[in-house]
């Protein structure tokens, strides 16, 4: 739960379309470090495409997102900014981890060389070093004992547990989670919600798209509800999830509730 007061992340009127189709259409949003927000909202409202914005794995077309005062993808010049080099935006991009739908794994690695892969070879952490953090991250998400399995000896629960490790083995500033419990049977989104409920409790600054309403009024400071493009509706979860004040947040909610 949140603590500080100071802003991580500062989007600012941000827009994206893909071809004709307007996806984003002037999101604004101040995250504080140690804040847990989630973004609620159907198929197609542009949840997925914000979060990717953020650590710039799709471009905007208008508008700013900085985290800690670094605009990720970008470089500052003249007060102007301009598409920054790869080798730049890799190492920019290494202040936020990033949990995807699918878990993203490199099939022929074990576990820890996954973990240790963006360390070593991006950020140029010795691989002593990376291990041992590593093996202190598989103990967070429980799987201590999995270091030497291959992502096709795990359950689809224990890749998105490796796959938060892994996010977390770069020590971000900053977790994305994108609906990281959607391609998981029933039985084993339990134990995904888990770790990230201890994430939040522990202090990490997370943004989390996710339709797991449970999650957001155990762990969240802050809920957005997002349709076509724009944010519909934002507050403490008591208040979106449990009061909601537009008819689109109530409509969607009858869903799930």
């Amino acid at each position: 739960m949140s603590t500080g007061t100071d802003v991580l992340v500062r989007a600012r009127d941000v827009h994206k379309s893909f071809g004709d189709l307007e996806v984003l259409k002037g999101i604004s949003m101040d995250v504080h470090r140690g804040e847990v927000i989630v973004i609620l909202g159907p198929s197609g409202s542009g949840k997925s495409t914000f979060l990717r914005c953020i650590n710039n794995l799709e471009t905007m077309h208008a508008g700013s997102i900085a985290v800690d005062g670094t605009y990720i993808g970008y470089e500052v010049k003249g007060g102007d900014l301009f598409r920054a080099r790869s080798k730049t935006a890799a190492r920019q991009r290494g202040q936020v981890g990033m949990v995807f739908q699918q878990f993203n794994l490199f099939p022929h690695m074990t576990v820890m060389e996954n973990l240790v892969e963006a360390p070593v070879v991006v950020h140029g952490v010795p691989r002593q070093e990376a291990e041992e953090r590593a093996r202190r991250l598989l103990g967070i998400v429980g799987l201590a004992d999995r270091e030497t399995s291959y992502p096709s000896q795990l359950s689809g629960g224990q890749q998105q547990r490796v796959a938060i490790a892994r996010a977390l083995a770069i020590e971000p500033k900053l977790l994305l989670f994108d609906e990281p419990t959607s391609a998981l049977d029933p039985e084993l989104v339990g134990e995904v919600l888990a770790t990230m409920q201890d994430l939040a409790e522990r202090g990490h600054t997370m943004i989390v798209v996710t339709h797991e309403i449970s999650f957001a009024k155990a762990a969240a400071d802050r809920v957005y509800f997002m349709d076509d493009g724009v944010v519909v509706e934002s507050g403490p979860p008591d208040q979106v999830l449990e009061n909601p004040q537009q008819e689109r947040t109530r409509e969607f909610l009858r869903r799930f509730l």
